[in-house]
């Protein structure tokens, strides 16, 4: 019997979503708590954790779950390393590197229960294009993967998906993984780039975001004038555009009122209690507690691949620094600067067309890099550019797997496609982090 039918077979007898919901969800609250409060839960937390992969992981697809294994096998093996070489790091410090954004994607789950779409009436054209990615843009920064299936499945036509709505879809995503603290990659950096400052930051990673959203429209101008003209979009609702505009106020008023707190723990605090209250609010607490119940048993075990790509991720990040700190590991670099952190964006972009998933790439660099990052502000550009361009670009993203397997995109035409952008946004992007750095800022 082959893995694939081994695993087939025995997710029909494996325990399922009734225990693995509120095993993660338990996790995501102990986590929560020992953040503001360290109990020393986070040993418990990331059991619960792991197990919650262990009972979701025969569900994976094949590619998710071969990943998934490498990462984490490549990481138990440095970890090996580094410990017959004198390491003392612990086995919480290595299961539980990404434990934090475990508990963040259980958290922005809860996002969706409250969210309702809706589209307004638009002539064809391209103001239907603008409105469109636009209001894809704003509604994937909290809305995640769901988004891109949401809206993808209202503009997709007979025979797929064409070029005009594959920007919209990938680019409307990509862009807002800039800015956006629900999308996981903004806090996977402030966890693993400490002294990042999101003040210098945001200003630097918004300005890309319109650059990014700005070239997209010129380019449907240039290269699809044609198809721009008969395009009909779905451009979202104001009231499907408040939740994001909610949240999104919400962190950054408690961010400024309570400076102390991690970015993680608000965004996923918020992630939570204001889905809540707004179903509470909306229709009656009976009803919200249908929604919640029914989310818990079933929804949270949908989050198995990206958890479990988080935590193998975590494990990999961890045995590389613990490689890094008994001298394994040596670097060609003393100190990151401009021109290092314009290297490992394009090194993101490159090796991620190539199949490395850009969330590993990010895990290995901030790893490799932890001891000798002196500019967190330039490297955070970097990361977080490196990541939003993989994957609106790399065929190997989880955002292109929905994109071949929903909508029949072809790798060949996804790389037609998003090549010229990807390759624009690279030389605006290494010129941001080199203007950063003429600023002053690092």
């Amino acid at each position: 019997m082959s893995p694939h039918h081994f695993a087939q077979s025995l997710t029909k007898y494996w325990p399922g979503a009734r225990i693995a919901g509120p095993l993660v969800l338990t996790m995501c609250l102990l986590t929560l708590l020992n953040t503001v409060l360290p109990l020393g839960l986070a040993g418990l937390a990331t059991l619960l954790c792991w197990l919650y992969i262990a009972i979701e992981i025969p569900r994976l697809k094949p590619k998710q779950r071969k990943q998934i294994l490498i990462l984490f096998g490549i990481g138990i093996a440095a970890a090996a390393l580094a410990w017959s070489q004198g390491s003392d790091m612990s086995l919480q410090t290595l299961l539980g590197e990404h434990l934090k954004l475990a508990m963040l994607l259980t958290s922005i789950s809860f996002i969706g229960m409250a969210g309702r779409v809706g589209c307004n009436a638009s002539k064809r054209g391209i103001r239907s294009f603008i409105t469109t990615l636009l209001g894809m843009h704003f509604f994937s920064s909290v809305a995640n993967f769901s988004s891109v299936i949401i809206v993808g499945d209202q503009i997709k036509q007979k025979q797929g998906i064409d070029q005009l709505s594959q920007w919209v879809l990938s680019r409307g995503f990509g862009m807002a993984v800039l800015w956006s603290p629900f999308l996981s990659l903004l806090p996977l950096v402030l966890e693993q780039v400490p002294g990042v400052d999101l003040t210098q930051v945001y200003p630097f990673s918004i300005t890309l975001a319109v650059i990014g959203l700005s070239l997209s429209i010129i380019e449907a101008r240039v290269r699809a004038a044609t198809a721009l003209q008969r395009f009909s979009g779905y451009p979202l609702k104001t009231e499907t555009l408040a939740l994001p505009v909610v949240l999104i106020t919400l962190i950054l008023l408690f961010s400024w009122q309570m400076p102390q707190l991690p970015m993680v723990f608000l965004v996923s605090l918020l992630s939570i209690i204001v889905p809540i209250a707004l179903m509470a609010v909306m229709s009656n607490v009976r009803s919200a507690s249908r929604k919640i119940s029914l989310h818990v048993s079933e929804k949270l075990s949908e989050s198995r691949a990206e958890i479990s790509l988080f935590m193998s991720a975590g494990v990999l990040a961890a045995g590389v620094k613990a490689c890094i700190s008994v001298g394994l590991i040596s670097l060609p670099f003393t100190q990151t600067d401009a021109g290092v952190a314009s290297l490992v964006l394009v090194m993101i972009v490159g090796l991620a067309y190539l199949g490395i998933h850009q969330l590993a790439l990010v895990a290995i660099f901030a790893g490799l890099l932890a001891d000798i990052t002196v500019t967190p502000n330039l490297m955070a550009i970097a990361y977080v550019l490196g990541t939003s361009l993989a994957m609106s670009g790399s065929t190997f993203s989880g955002l292109n797997f929905i994109m071949k397997s929903r909508f029949n995109a072809s790798d060949g035409e996804i790389i037609r496609n998003q090549l010229p952008y990807n390759l624009t946004m690279l030389v605006v992007g290494c010129g941001i982090i080199h203007l950063m750095a003429a600023m002053g800022i690092h």
